[in-house]
């Protein structure tokens, strides 16, 4: 909300989007890469800080070899990430399919999903991954992650732009199985916390308010 001039901050309403549940499983339309993989999935644009998230995953390559990183989508910065990407000595740990057709299905194997934003609106994918039962980590940028995650309780927040808070939250998540679990399973909450019923109800409620104000301003 702050965001708003100071004159709009006291009228202003916020209603996120709606989760839905993710679509049953239709089998691997592209090959995924072998288990344990984190993954992020977003526009090849400076907004999502793909470039901090390789150098912190670039970072913990040696203590866990067994890892790997997709991300999912494109964008103007394809070529730039894929340079750093072989720069950085990850050309066969990290993975750039595109776009794919059935996102879900790349969230529900893999078993860490990381948003790495500079800033966002209300994060989609975030949602999504947490639909799907994925533990995630998020930096705490504005505006959504911290409406969106309990922290410590479905994921976790780290200070925004901060790549050694990122690092470390991967590191300690990468590292506990059984943490990665607990966060999960409360994860898909937020199929619940935002289900589109609710998300209307706060839509009409608001346009009855709107309505009852511009009424007695008429009357």
């Amino acid at each position: 909300m702050n965001y708003f001039l100071p004159k709009f901050q006291t009228t202003a309403c916020v209603i996120p989007n709606p989760v839905v549940p993710p679509p049953p499983d239709q089998g691997p339309l592209e090959r995924l890469p072998a288990k344990p993989f984190l993954i992020a999935i977003g526009r090849f644009s400076e907004q999502k800080r793909f470039d901090m998230l390789l150098h912190a995953f670039a970072g913990l390559c040696c203590d866990y070899p067994d890892w790997k990183l997709v991300i999912i989508g494109d964008g103007p910065l394809r070529r730039k990430w894929e340079a750093l990407r072989d720069a950085l000595g990850l050309a066969d740990r990290v993975l750039l399919p595109g776009r794919v057709k059935n996102p879900s299905f790349w969230l529900k194997q893999a078993d860490l999903f990381v948003l790495s934003s500079y800033f966002e609106g209300f994060p989609n994918a975030l949602c999504e991954a947490m639909a799907c039962g994925l533990p995630v980590i998020s930096t705490d940028c504005p505006s959504g992650p911290r409406d969106i995650i309990r922290e410590g309780l479905d994921g976790v927040l780290v200070p925004n732009q901060d790549m050694a808070a990122l690092s470390k939250a991967m590191a300690r998540l990468m590292s506990d199985r059984e943490e990665r679990r607990r966060l999960g399973s409360r994860a898909v909450e937020v199929i619940d916390r935002f289900d589109a019923g609710k998300v209307a109800n706060l839509w009409e409620e608001m346009l009855v308010q709107v309505l009852k104000e511009k009424g007695s301003v008429l009357g």
